[in-house]
């Protein structure tokens, strides 16, 4: 059976970026909490990466990194702030390079997911998109009992997180050597958080229509490329389908595919005056980034492909038939 998967395009060359792949299976991002307290990757990183790219040949993306101290992180969770973060980075990135592999650095922030205990403890704020934007009643609870009651991000504070993206994404490409830096847009973290009519009720230009709502993310886009950072090393991952981390996915007010439909039009825009991306990250439907993802295939999502040009990446339990892979295969051998 695996011999079968072999012949797929799945092991053909191809070209993301300007990064030519051996082939097209991607170690996609998973978040170990193998970091120091001060959020730093550790020697077991290390080792994890370096086992994972050993004669790959592919794409390695690389778990979430806060790219802003006050905007909310989670303990052991790493960052791309610091020299001594960023030079921990660079050793993993070098290691990944040795093994032959290529690597993107994912990139985030938590906002309202960030740990209220650790909000308290260095004596930061919770943020959200607005201020009863809680995940759910018992994050709520933490919050309130800890004195750290959600705050909505003002306009400032949503321009420091953006240049704190730029910061770090110059940082893991120009110092870290990454190829690639993906934007977490996707599993209920920052971005993500104001995309959805449930989590974002402001009234300013960040929230209401759909056009409002995807602002930021769009703005983050524009602000790299226009600083120095080409589009064809910028990915961006989506979840439009996701209800993980309290977000509403298919049942949200509005469809995945209305809101999910503008960001990928407005980058296939871009692609065609020239800046095109490096990627789009997609989880589909039947995966809702936990271990109990429902091996659903009914659901048709043709309507990505027929909007976005450029290459996407895919996840989402085409492994569950192991070693039949009849999913996996029909996929690779449809889609070039």
């Amino acid at each position: 059976m695996t011999s079968d998967l072999a012949k797929t395009n799945l092991f053909k060359a191809i070209k993301v970026g300007s990064v030519e792949l051996k082939h097209r299976v991607v170690y996609s991002p998973a978040s170990r909490l193998r970091n120091t307290p001060d959020h730093v990757p550790t020697d077991l990183m290390l080792e994890y990466y370096s086992q994972r790219a050993k004669n790959n040949g592919g794409l390695i993306v690389t778990e979430s990194s806060i790219t802003a101290e006050k905007f909310g992180n989670f303990p052991h969770f790493p960052s791309f702030i610091t020299d001594s973060q960023v030079n921990a980075w660079k050793l993993i990135i070098d290691e990944i390079h040795k093994q032959g592999s290529f690597v993107s650095v994912q990139l985030a922030n938590l906002g309202r997911l960030a740990n209220p205990q650790l909000v308290k403890m260095t004596g930061g704020t919770l943020y959200g998109p607005c201020d009863d934007s809680y995940p759910d009643e018992a994050a709520e609870k933490a919050a309130k009992e800890l004195g750290v009651e959600m705050q909505a991000l003002t306009i400032d504070d949503i321009e420091e997180v953006k240049k704190s993206v730029l910061e770090s994404a110059k940082k893991a490409i120009e110092v870290s050597g990454a190829d690639f830096v993906e934007i977490h847009s996707g599993n209920g973290c920052f971005y993500c958080q104001f995309l959805e009519p449930e989590t974002n009720h402001r009234e300013d230009k960040y929230g209401g229509s759909i056009e409002n709502r995807s602002r930021l993310l769009l703005e983050t886009v524009d602000l790299l490329i226009d600083n120095g950072i080409p589009a064809s090393k910028i990915g961006i991952r989506i979840t439009p389908y996701s209800a993980f981390q309290g977000m509403s996915g298919i049942k949200s007010v509005v469809h995945p595919i209305s809101s999910g439909s503008y960001i990928l039009n407005e980058l296939e825009n871009r692609a065609k005056k020239g800046n095109r991306l490096a990627y789009i990250s997609f989880i589909e439907p039947r995966a809702d980034a936990n271990p109990f993802s429902d091996p659903d295939w009914e659901t048709d999502t043709k309507w990505i492909d027929e909007i976005w040009k450029g290459v996407i990446m895919r996840s989402g339990v085409y492994t569950a038939d192991t070693p039949h892979y009849t999913q996996l295969k029909k996929v690779a051998e449809q889609n070039y």
